[in-house]
């Protein structure tokens, strides 16, 4: 026998559910807008950073962004810290950003380009939502990236 205070629980358990696909069942967002690149397994392109004599992996993304970058491999860079939680660096004449979302909210290890300033940024902090990021790929082993960089800030990207 179910007691008052049961059915009253579960009334407003699918009221609030009713409510949930009721207010957001019609919103469309982007895909992008708000999720990190841990929360989905996208297709990757594999490359490779190196300093010195160390190589890290870095696991691409399959979009236009991401492509326009690995296009101008090999190149080599030097590496600048931005706010205490990215390494930036400018790419020439600035890459594609077709089909890019209007932001992201970037992770540790994170390799993100930034549209408004021109910037690549591989993030070894975690960051708010910021318009204008757009998801490029991720590094392995973000910690021996960071302490291969105390000794330089040259880098080499390669396929």
């Amino acid at each position: 026998m179910t007691t008052i205070v049961e059915s009253y629980c579960k009334c407003l358990i699918l009221l609030s559910v009713v409510s949930s696909i009721t207010l957001f069942g019609s919103v469309k967002p982007n895909k992008w807008h708000v999720q990190q690149l841990s929360e989905f397994q996208p297709k990757e392109i594999m490359s490779k950073i190196s300093i010195g004599n160390q190589v890290f992996t870095v696991h691409f993304l399959d979009n236009e962004t991401s492509k326009s970058l690995i296009e101008r491999m090999p190149f080599t860079v030097d590496l600048e810290d931005y706010g205490g939680m990215e390494k930036i660096f400018f790419p020439k004449d600035g890459l594609n950003t077709k089909g890019a979302p209007d932001g992201a909210k970037p992770a540790r290890g994170d390799i993100m380009y930034y549209a408004p300033w021109g910037d690549v940024a591989i993030f070894y902090k975690e960051f708010r939502f910021a318009s204008g990021l757009i998801p490029m790929g991720k590094i392995d082993h973000i910690d021996g990236f960071l302490k291969a960089l105390e000794t330089t800030s040259t880098v080499t990207f390669t396929k």
